[in-house]
């Protein structure tokens, strides 16, 4: 499965040079200190990249965590290249694709592998949703369901984004396991004179049985700092 995993990540490179609608990179600092299983104070620092062509997109991210307590650190990866399927110009879904994500981090690797949709929804940006069968590491697969969106929004003069994902995986290790993951942020690029969008917020996530792990429930709230390049 890792060879099936590397071999679309190399098809989704050959195929960057092809036609680019949008491109975009960024940098977020995040601090809670309500997180479990392990130090429950961390900062953590990510890198984004998406970028939208003819033929899908490629989306992906790198958390670096850094425990406050004991300075341990580790590094989490994803890359999620969607292959469209069909395309529309009007109606409430905008395209259907074949959407795959590989999650790496230090110990183990796991590989989803299903259908997304992208919806037309008044007001979102943004609105998919992603059914994916996973092929884990350890040999016991399950089935994970992810909805992403964003909303933009503005009050008096001032641009607001809420956006984020859900995660709702099946029984694994006799638990299933829910992530919510919200980011309510403001830009505050004018304010400052920065030249792309640069906001500050919170997020929250709202994570059950984290990494199915019975009755470990996250409820943490993060400061935001995220600037867009």
């Amino acid at each position: 499965m890792k060879k099936l995993a590397l071999g679309l990540l190399l098809a989704a490179s050959s195929l960057v040079n092809a036609e680019t609608f949008f491109k975009d990179q960024s940098l977020t600092l995040l601090q809670g200190n309500d997180y479990e299983l392990g130090d429950n104070e961390r900062v953590v620092v990510t890198y984004e990249y998406l970028s939208v062509h003819d033929w899908g997109d490629v989306f992906g991210f790198v958390d670096r965590l850094i425990d406050q307590n004991n300075g341990d650190a580790e590094t989490y990866i994803e890359v999620s290249p969607n292959f469209n399927l069909m395309t529309f110009e009007s109606g409430l879904v905008n395209s259907v694709k074949l959407a795959t994500t590989w999650e790496m981090n230090e110990t183990d690797d796991q590989f989803l592998l299903g259908l997304g949709a992208g919806l037309n929804l008044p007001g979102f940006s943004n609105f998919s949703v992603s059914a994916y069968q996973r092929f884990n590491d350890s040999g016991e697969d399950n089935q994970q369901v992810t909805f992403v969106w964003g909303l933009p929004f503005n009050i008096a003069g001032q641009d607001f984004m809420f956006d984020g994902f859900w995660d709702f995986e099946t029984d694994l290790k006799d638990t299933t396991s829910s992530n919510f993951t919200p980011q309510l942020k403001w830009d505050m690029a004018k304010l400052v004179g920065y030249d792309n969008k640069l906001y500050v917020g919170v997020e929250y996530v709202m994570w059950n049985d984290k990494f199915h792990v019975e009755g470990v429930d996250e409820n943490n709230v993060n400061l935001l700092l995220k600037a867009h390049f």
